[in-house]
């Protein structure tokens, strides 16, 4: 086992055993795993459909307890005379796999074992070490299949060889294919033109990967696979992890590009060796790389925003914001934001919001909880030194008009926008917007000492990447940092104004939905678990975003808090300050003494757990889906919650979520 500790009753209904040969490269193709073990597949969903070939494993042979803790397994399958249901010849000189999987018994394993059998070399062989299972982790935490028993990528290539079909469908499931394929998902040009991608598996259960949206740019090639050539910072790179650069294959690239018929491109391909006379540095069409590059997100790197100081931040008065922006790739020289051509027909606004116990800009002249804006790229003014100072037109409220309420505490200053650059990868000019990161600095509205409290950060937004590779959102405006986004998406937060003239209607029949970030963000990622699917109208109105299970498919655990919570911020009690969630507005939409509310534990686990019994539980512990500002200051609507959820009781919500 992985923990070191010997499995002494192991039995051969806890494993299966697969073994494989890596065919070499030929005629431009890639290596490829050949498994000796294969079975015959009659299609029953579709079946006027030929019968495949599939690769399988076995656990038929002799399994022999040698009572010191380990095991011998005698193969079935002789490998030297495999004739049916196809012929696989023995050849000793190649490198071979065996894999194996441990399930159903104290522990679940994939371990797998390479070497060339005629001279029992194990070190210095091909491997086709092309994806480490590590990468697919970091989404999919972690990638579990066919009832969760296999979980290594060395595993899954002995049988998802290039020559195993699925017959009802008649796809390939080799795994260079497959797995392209299902990636791409909805944005494949097939499924663009009203085709679908399905797999049917066990007991020809149907898979439907047509609705499958990646979570970042398709393009970011090296996010899955990267060696020592692709490979940048945070990447997880293996030996042979170059290879989607260096050996581009008809299989690999028409998985992605599956409307380019081989037969017709450049005059008809009949196998691999022509692909790096144009695809490759310096050819014609460039480097597979090359063609993959994204400019936008590149360029990203370019731009810096600092917020170097605030003054004039007391109730009453407007702020005065000190910032630069700077190029971390060029010395972080500064950027004449009022000359520079990066920012002609760029954005560069300074948003303020208050206060960070836990934002609700109350007070902001606006109509919504939304912070309100200053454009830097028309007010800012040069200091000289590569600096500018913007008098924001946001005053911070000193409770003397409507609402009366005064602000706080310590508040933030949110700088959001985007650059101008060429992103063109040919001769003609393309001038595209690029995002520029959030900029946050923070200010002491009225804290005693006059030192600013930064707002909690529960989520990292290395976190957030390490699926969403960069994080841009709103018209390439607002990239990279979730602190940017809590400021705008508060506790006060909803989308009424934007509903009332929503072009496409939600069908959900409320009048306003809480866009709160603790709430709006569970309840994307748990699509696939809510019984009713979120329903948000954005864009002024011309957008109306459905997060159902066909939208939203989150391939990890979602019980896994980890994943994305900074450790120990997803335990009760909750932080010190956390408002209650919005979901009514009011009569006056600016006014929180009118706002209904649901109190912050239960806004936080109803956005998963939005069943009626779900609800049912947490009203009968102090959960109010219906609070108001006066209940909550009066103790009417006190949550219990962590009596049986907090630390070290009875369902703790470490224990509640099965977490280590």
């Amino acid at each position: 086992m992985a923990s070191g500790v010997a499995i002494v009753d192991l039995t051969s209904s806890n494993v299966r055993f697969t073994i494989a040969k890596l065919i070499p490269a030929i005629n431009g193709s890639s290596s490829a795993w050949q498994s000796y073990i294969n079975r015959e597949k009659v299609p029953a969903v579709n079946p006027g459909n030929p019968s495949a070939i599939q690769a399988t494993s076995e656990r038929g042979g002799d399994l022999v307890n040698n009572e010191d803790g380990t095991y011998t397994y005698t193969f079935v399958t002789d490998v030297t005379a495999v004739t049916e249901p196809m012929a696989v010849s023995y050849e000793p000189d190649l490198t071979h796999r065996i894999s194996i999987q441990f399930s159903g018994g104290p522990a679940v394993l994939n371990p797998s074992f390479d070497w060339v059998p005629s001279s029992g070399a194990t070190s210095g062989i091909e491997t086709r070490d092309i994806v480490a299972i590590e990468s697919c982790n970091t989404c999919h935490d972690p990638l579990a299949l066919h009832g969760g028993g296999r979980l290594d990528i060395k595993y899954c290539v002995t049988c998802h060889n290039p020559g195993t079909t699925e017959p009802n469908s008649l796809n390939t499931v080799d795994f260079s294919v497959m797995i392209h394929k299902i990636h791409r998902g909805a944005s494949l040009p097939s499924v663009e033109a009203g085709g679908e991608y399905v797999i049917y598996g066990f007991r020809d259960s149907k898979h439907d990967y047509s609705h499958v949206h990646f979570p970042q740019d398709i393009r970011n090639c090296t996010n899955c696979h990267a060696g020592s050539g692709t490979g940048s910072a945070g990447d997880i790179l293996t030996a042979d992890g170059d290879n989607w650069n260096e050996v581009p294959t008809r299989a690999a690239c028409g998985s992605c590009h599956d409307d380019l018929d081989f037969t017709t491109h450049i005059g008809g391909l009949t196998d691999d060796s022509a692909c790096l006379l144009c695809h490759t540095e310096g050819g014609f069409r460039g480097s597979v790389a090359e063609s993959h590059r994204n400019l936008t997100n590149e360029f990203i790197a370019e731009f810096k925003v600092n917020v170097l100081g605030v003054t004039n931040s007391a109730p009453g008065e407007f702020p005065v914001v000190t910032l630069s922006v700077t190029n971390p790739l060029n010395g972080d020289a500064p950027y004449d934001i009022l000359n520079d051509p990066e920012f002609d027909g760029g954005r560069l606004n300074i948003g303020v919001a208050w206060d960070t116990d836990d934002y609700n800009n109350v007070g902001n002249d606006g109509v919504n909880a939304r912070y309100q804006v200053t454009n830097a790229l028309t007010t800012a003014t040069a200091v000289g030194d590569g600096t500018f100072t913007v008098v924001s037109t946001t005053q911070i409220p000193d409770g003397t008009v409507a609402p009366f309420i005064p602000a706080t505490g310590s508040g933030a200053i949110i700088v959001e926008g985007r650059g101008r650059k060429d992103v063109s990868t040919d001769a003609t000019p393309s001038i595209g917007n690029i995002p520029i990161t959030f900029g946050i600095g923070y200010f002491s509205i009225d804290e005693a000492d006059g030192v600013a409290v930064p707002r909690r950060q529960p989520v990292t937004n290395e976190k957030c990447n390490a699926c969403h590779g960069i994080k841009i959102n709103h018209g390439s405006n607002r990239a990279n940092d979730t602190q940017g986004c809590a400021g705008c998406h508060n506790a006060r937060l909803t989308d009424k104004v934007v509903r009332e003239i929503a072009q496409d209607p939600p069908t959900d029949g409320k009048d306003e939905e809480s866009i709160d970030f603790k709430r709006l963000i569970h309840a994307v990622h748990a699509s696939g678990f809510r019984e009713s699917p979120l329903q948000v109208v954005g864009f002024s109105g011309f957008s109306t975003h459905v997060f159902d299970e066909e939208e939203v498919h989150y391939p990890g655990t979602l019980t896994n808090c980890r994943t994305c919570h900074a450790e120990g911020t997803w335990r009760l009690p909750l932080a010190a300050g956390v408002l209650a969630s919005t979901i009514d507005t009011g009569a006056d939409i600016a006014d929180p003494s009118d706002d209904t509310m649901i109190t912050p534990i239960a806004s936080v686990c109803s956005s998963c757990h939005d069943s009626d019994l779900a609800a049912s539980h947490m009203l009968q512990n102090g959960a109010d889906f219906t609070a108001t500002t006066a209940s909550i200051a009066s103790g009417a609507s006190t949550e219990a919650c962590t009596i049986c959820h907090g630390p070290g009781r009875i369902a703790d919500v470490d224990d509640a979520h099965e977490l280590d």
